[in-house]
C-alpha cells in the first residue's frame, strides 16, 4: 500500500456521506476541504488548499472518495484529464482504490 492510501482512507471514513478530497504531495496525503454545493454527491478541491499544498512541495495526484462505492465516473475521467495529474479514487463501501491518469 502506498503510504498516502491510509491517511486518506481515515479522511473518507471521517467524511462520509460527503466525499472526502486531498492531493498526494511528495508521497504524502494532504487534507483539502470539499466546498461542492452538494459535497454528498461531488468534490470541489478548494482553491486555497491547493495553492497552500503547491507551496508545501510537488503535487503528484488527486484524491476523492465515493461514499456510495463505484470506480470512477465519467466525470472524473473528464476532470483528470483537464487536471493533467492521475487521480486516486477510494470506494468506501468496497474499501477499494482505482487509479485513473490523464
Amino acid at each position: 500500500m502506498q503510504d498516502f492510501r491510509f491517511d486518506a482512507e481515515q479522511h473518507a471514513f471521517e467524511s462520509a456521506p460527503s466525499e472526502a478530497c486531498g492531493l498526494v504531495v511528495d508521497g504524502q496525503y494532504f487534507r483539502c476541504r470539499n466546498i461542492a454545493d452538494d459535497p454528498c454527491l461531488d468534490f470541489v478541491l478548494d482553491s486555497r488548499d491547493y495553492a497552500l499544498a503547491a507551496l508545501t512541495g510537488t503535487i503528484e495526484a488527486v484524491v476523492h472518495s465515493h461514499p456510495q462505492g463505484g470506480p470512477a465516473s465519467d466525470v472524473d475521467l473528464e476532470s483528470c484529464k483537464g487536471t493533467k495529474l492521475p487521480w486516486h479514487v477510494f470506494s468506501v463501501p468496497e474499501k477499494q482504490w482505482s487509479t485513473i491518469n490523464p
